[in-house]
Formats: structure tokens, sequence, C-alpha cells
């Protein structure tokens, strides 16, 4: 793959990874259903739980200092975008929900 097609091809995961956190961002706002917003919430962890497998794997595969550097940092920001998400998923979610519940 030339460095062309592989900058291509992470701009393309990054724009992917952009539209499934607005669908999820979409879907959590929409739901009012309490077992789908569990399962989104599942998902969601079990996502984070496979990513880091594979970022630890990754760093466990090589005893390259600078592999296994560039893998940690990989994952530290991958961690990062996640749990950005996950805050912003949470901010909707609050917000729907005091929308649904009326005031005490």
């Amino acid at each position: 793959m030339t460095e062309t097609k592989s900058k291509a091809a992470w701009e393309r995961f990054t724009a992917d990874a952009q539209n499934l956190a607005g669908e999820l961002r979409r879907n959590y706002k929409d739901s009012s259903d309490e077992k789908k917003t569990v399962e989104i919430d599942r998902s969601l962890r079990q996502l984070g739980q496979a990513a880091e497998a594979f970022f630890a794997s990754l760093e466990t595969a090589t005893r390259d200092p600078q592999v296994r550097a560039s893998a940690k940092n990989a994952a530290r920001s991958f961690g990062t975008a996640l749990a950005d998400t996950f805050r912003e998923l949470g901010d909707e979610v609050d917000k729907a929900i005091n929308k649904k519940t009326p005031p005490g």
C-alpha cells in the first residue's frame, strides 16, 4: 500500500468513526427504550475492551521500543476519542432525560 493509499484509508476511517459517533448520539437522543440504551452502552463498552486488547497485543508483539511507544500513543489517542464520545453521548442522554422528566 502506498503512503497516499494508507493516508486515504486513515482519513476514511476517521470520517467513518465520526459518522458512527453521530449515529450513536442520534440513537441515544431518540431512544425512549431503556433496553436499547442499555444495549448501546454494552456495545460501546465491548468496543472499548476490544480496542484495549488490540493495542495491548501490538505493544507486546514487538521488542522494538519505537513500535511499543507508537502503540501506546495510538491507544491513548483512541481511548481519548472514545472517552470524549462517551462524554458527549452522556450529555445528550442527560438532556433527553431532563426534557422527558417534568420538574419535581
